[in-house]
């Protein structure tokens, strides 16, 4: 086994490292925790030995806090991502690689973010601003992949927010929940979901999918 953690507050970079790292995998391999599992449901997944050597990657994003390395199963095939939206302390997990994300004056996906999820509020401002954001994080070398990735994180978010969370981010949050049935977000999840799928099988340009998903929050 192999351990990773990815901490600290610039979301974008962590995630874009992420997403770098997953693109090294067979996607069948890959297996992704949210933060309502639980230790034991995570455990079960490592202590699951392959059919085949292939190295799988289990991803594990803001691990509860009872969560431990299984040092005793460091013989079986794996990388494990411990990935948080925050800083910790690294000490936790000493024998895990450490990448860290500090503050930066680096481009944000979090504008962006915020314009989709301000969704019906100044709609016409809103929506100009939000093709502005866009731009900026495609010149910056961000690409589709990481537009979606970020998206979903917007999504989870307004689902479900770890309690440990900054309260600016939770009061921010509140707001932007107000924006979204329960039902807008499961088709917004559909959405892109199948957008995703329509990208990677070449059945639908990029670009396109990027205006759709732009005119679906903001209108």
């Amino acid at each position: 086994m192999k351990a990773v953690l990815l901490h600290g507050p610039v979301i974008s970079s962590s995630r874009g490292k992420l997403i770098d790292i997953k693109k090294k995998f067979d996607p069948n391999n890959v297996v992704v925790f949210d933060p309502s599992a639980s230790s034991g449901q995570i455990m079960a997944s490592l202590q699951t030995v392959p059919m085949f050597s292939d190295d799988r990657l289990i991803i594990i994003e803001n691990p509860q806090e009872d969560f431990v390395l299984p040092y005793t199963l460091y013989s079986i095939p794996y990388t494990l991502i411990l990935w948080f939206d925050h800083e910790i302390d690294p000490k936790k997990y000493p024998q895990a690689e450490i990448l860290f994300f500090p503050e930066g004056k680096e481009i944000s996906a979090f504008p962006f973010l915020d314009l989709l999820a301000s969704k019906n509020e100044q709609s016409s401002t809103a929506y100009k601003n939000a093709f502005l954001e866009l731009e900026k994080l495609k010149n910056a070398g961000f690409d589709t992949q990481y537009i979606i990735t970020m998206v979903f994180y917007l999504l989870r978010s307004l689902i479900y927010l770890p309690k440990k969370a900054h309260p600016y981010v939770m009061q921010k949050v509140a707001k932007q929940r107000k924006n979204f049935s329960q039902g807008e977000i499961i088709s917004l999840y559909r959405f892109i979901l199948d957008s995703d799928f329509k990208i990677k099988k070449g059945l639908l340009e990029t670009g396109h999918a990027e205006f759709l998903l732009v005119n679906l929050f903001c209108h």
